[in-house]
């Protein structure tokens, strides 16, 4: 006479968990999804999009964010001068008639438009601890 070697059957859903407590559970990239019931948390696919989620949260702080650290917004200030001084500098040599290849130009516009938007945040940063 054997038993039977079945497992118990658990009463509660897994998707109830991961549907109604939740919600970032459904979502690929997300905390938490590949971490989620009967998951590794080594799907290489899913550790890549929560890294790719990661980078582009901080991406939006740096752009967007409000620091209130007056040692960070010192250093937001310094980056974003680093990164637009050069565009005025091409701006300035192009008005004295030299002229730069179409490579530099777009990768200068591209780190000038990023340095602009980041002493943007600054100014806007700095207004909201000054005035406060």
């Amino acid at each position: 006479m054997s038993q039977s070697n079945s497992l118990p059957i658990s009463p509660k859903k897994p998707s109830d968990k991961d549907g109604q407590n939740n919600p970032s559970a459904l979502l690929r990239g997300w905390p938490d999804y590949r971490t989620r019931d009967d998951r590794s948390g080594l799907d290489p696919i899913d550790t890549r999009a929560e890294a790719a989620h990661t980078a582009g949260a901080m991406i939006q702080k740096l752009l967007v964010g409000r620091v209130r650290n007056p040692i960070y917004l010192f250093l937001f200030g310094v980056l974003g001068l680093v990164l637009f001084t050069p565009l005025v500098l091409v701006i300035l040599e192009m008005l004295n008639e030299n002229l730069f290849p179409l490579d530099a130009w777009i990768i200068l516009l591209i780190t000038g438009i990023i340095g602009l938007a980041i002493l943007i945040n600054f100014i806007k940063n700095l207004i909201r601890i000054v005035f406060r």
